[in-house]
């Protein structure tokens, strides 16, 4: 008696746990969301990188994510929402950053930004990444920020840009070192970046100090044509919002048919506490401005 209850109970828990009447979804098997590992050249020197692929054939319009100095921070939470929106994310190191060939420089990373770019427009390498070449567009973080600043005044072929707490290198480097004690602990700072191969403090103030002029983002502002670009700034001490970020905000409202928004987050320069937010500004801007 006792085994044929235990019997009819067990039968009961299997028709529960299986029930023949359910269907299961079929999982997607043609053109599914992956990863792709990219090995780009930029001047000879190899970059590494990969891409975020949307789900489905594309072409899908596509993010350029750059990552700041030294790029602790490279904001892939991002990258894997906008993928989720349809979006592909194309990630990479810049020479001589993060195992990269060749010496990092700044002037030198906006030089990788359009390699990579030309490799993005590039009709077998579009193809094979699903991407939309006339959808293409830039979000950088920090000295990031400069390359999406810089890489869409260099670069006709971008759409838009996406700036989160970006300095203006050209402007940083009078700014920030105006004190001895500035340079000293900027040197001692870069001194520290084993990760950039080639840095060291005497190397970056030599650069601020040759190239500074170059880099200054407000002086090329005019190549800007009317395209979108998106500021979202941290009321940190880290970029100085006075300084650094309003300038170029308003030199970039001043050029001709300007589009430039503008969005102050109250948070750090990583934007730790309010990672949902920079996402949900990213994606707005992003789906109705560059799409």
């Amino acid at each position: 008696m006792i085994k044929t209850l235990f019997n009819a109970m067990l039968l009961c828990t299997l028709t529960l746990v299986f029930p023949s009447n359910v269907t299961q979804a079929a999982p997607q098997t043609e053109n599914p969301p992956t990863v792709r590992e990219l090995t780009i050249t930029s001047f000879g020197k190899r970059l590494t990188g990969f891409s975020y692929l949307a789900a489905g054939a594309g072409p899908h319009p596509t993010i350029l994510l750059l990552h700041g100095f030294p790029g602790n921070e490279k904001n892939l939470d991002v990258a894997q929402a906008m993928r989720s929106k349809g979006w592909n994310v194309v990630f990479f190191h810049y020479r001589g950053a993060w195992g990269s060939e060749g010496e990092f420089s700044f002037s030198g990373s906006e030089e990788d930004v359009t390699s990579v770019l030309n490799y993005m427009n590039d009709e077998k390498n579009a193809e094979y990444l699903r991407i939309d070449r006339d959808r293409i567009s830039l979000v950088g973080h920090s000295m990031g920020g400069h390359m999406a600043v810089a890489g869409i005044l260099d670069n006709p072929q971008v759409k838009c840009s996406v700036v989160y707490d970006g300095a203006n290198l050209g402007a940083y480097s009078r700014a920030r070192f105006s004190s001895e004690d500035a340079s000293t602990a900027w040197e001692a700072y870069s001194d520290t970046l084993f990760m950039l191969n080639g840095w060291s403090g005497k190397k970056a103030m030599k650069e601020f100090k040759e190239k500074g002029p170059q880099l200054d983002l407000i002086e090329r502002v005019n190549t800007l044509n009317g395209r979108p670009v998106l500021f979202i700034a941290a009321d940190s001490a880290v970029i100085s919002l006075n300084k650094m970020i309003l300038p170029l905000v308003e030199a970039m409202k001043a050029t001709k048919d300007s589009k430039i928004s503008y969005e102050l987050i109250s948070d750090g320069h990583s934007f730790s506490a309010s990672r949902q937010k920079l996402i949900d500004s990213t994606a707005k801007f992003l789906q109705q401005s560059c799409e």
